[in-house]
């Protein structure tokens, strides 16, 4: 039987992987053969991910990171290749949005804040593993945006503006990457069933499922089969494409 995937014995990084759409993720690779680095801010979730790969027979590490902080993203790059000896995947999740609020209210400070927290920080990863992935003339990049880049958000001006700004970096870097072999992709997550999504406004999605034609939100699984397709070599002549797994919410052509 043929291996559609041939991600085994890769390494991947993951970004805010403690929990949510990045657990499922990290745990998705390994369940595949990659040797995963879980990063997160939150070190006793990271930790919990690594060890529920490692006991499902998966590889994995963990290394702490604040993804808005340059020095513990080049040590969290740094610490993956000394561990797993390169980078062949990254797929940068970490991110997130606040409650929402009426965008005239938005702070300068927070209006930099989900700035930083959701395109700064893909910006920075991107430029610290892209040296490994150019001189091996190989690598696959997935970043995650949201669907609200595509077609708007009520009430979150700056988590919008800061995914859409995911997208564009997404297919500029793809067109630098391509030479080198560096697949570059973007996945705008729809509205996920995750821990932060039933801390926040759950009550509301009820009101968003007739208009999803599949008839459900969004499961982390059902990104992490996104994600796992393009980071394979089944994915090879796909790049700087925007690839949205979300039951027919938004239709892109």
């Amino acid at each position: 039987m043929k291996d559609y995937l041939k991600i085994a014995g890769k390494t991947a990084i993951v970004t805010g992987s403690g929990r949510g759409i990045g657990r499922g993720v990290a745990a998705g690779l390994a369940s595949y053969g990659a040797k995963v680095m879980v990063a997160d801010i939150n070190d006793e979730n990271g930790v919990k991910v690594r060890d529920e790969i490692i006991a499902e027979g998966g590889v994995a590490d963990y290394c702490h990171c604040d993804v808005c902080k340059i020095g513990d993203i080049r040590n969290l790059v740094a610490k993956t290749a000394e561990k797993f000896g390169t980078i062949d995947i990254l797929v940068n999740n970490a991110g997130g949005g606040e409650p929402p609020c009426d965008f005239f209210t938005i702070t300068d400070e927070r209006w930099d804040h989900y700035i930083r927290f959701n395109l700064y920080s893909a910006f920075y990863m991107i430029r610290e593993v892209f040296p490994y992935m150019k001189e091996q003339k190989k690598g696959k990049i997935v970043n995650i945006s949201s669907g609200y880049a595509i077609g708007g958000g009520d009430f979150c001006a700056h988590y919008a503006s800061a995914k859409a700004g995911v997208i564009g970096l997404t297919t500029s870097i793809a067109k630098e990457g391509a030479p080198y072999g560096i697949n570059v992709n973007v996945i705008p997550v729809p509205t996920t069933d995750t821990p932060g999504l039933r801390e926040a406004d759950f009550e509301l999605v009820g009101d968003e499922i007739p208009l999803i034609p599949l008839g459900r939100i969004a499961v982390p699984e059902d990104i992490a089969n996104t994600v796992l397709f393009l980071v394979s070599e089944s994915a090879d002549y796909v790049t700087g494409q925007i690839v949205a797994p979300n039951g027919g919410r938004r239709m892109l052509i």
